[in-house]
């Protein structure tokens, strides 16, 4: 075995997941704004605590030609927060 496709295993091999860190923030969505003050409400109902960052700058590009929003929770919420968004975004 040559040193590419030893680096090229090491690079690939399966990691085991990691845990969920405490102090660590985790990106939820990134969603039109419409759409994520809808889910921002939804989670606080739910005892989600999650966060909201507004994305102006995504007009520029043009695979987003609206207002855009960035939703962040802590890592060990991060998987009651997906259950929570998804039944939300799959409703609307």
């Amino acid at each position: 075995m040559n040193a590419a496709s030893r680096l090229a295993k090491w690079i690939f091999a399966r990691q085991p997941p990691r845990a969920p860190r405490e102090d660590h923030v985790a990106e939820l969505a990134w969603l039109p704004l419409w759409q994520a003050h809808l889910v921002l409400h939804h989670m606080w109902e739910a005892n989600v605590p999650v966060t909201l960052s507004e994305d102006h700058t995504s007009q520029l590009r043009f695979g987003a030609r609206e207002p855009m929003a960035h939703l962040y929770v802590m890592e060990p919420r991060l998987a009651a927060a997906q259950q929570v968004m998804a039944e939300v975004v799959d409703d609307h």
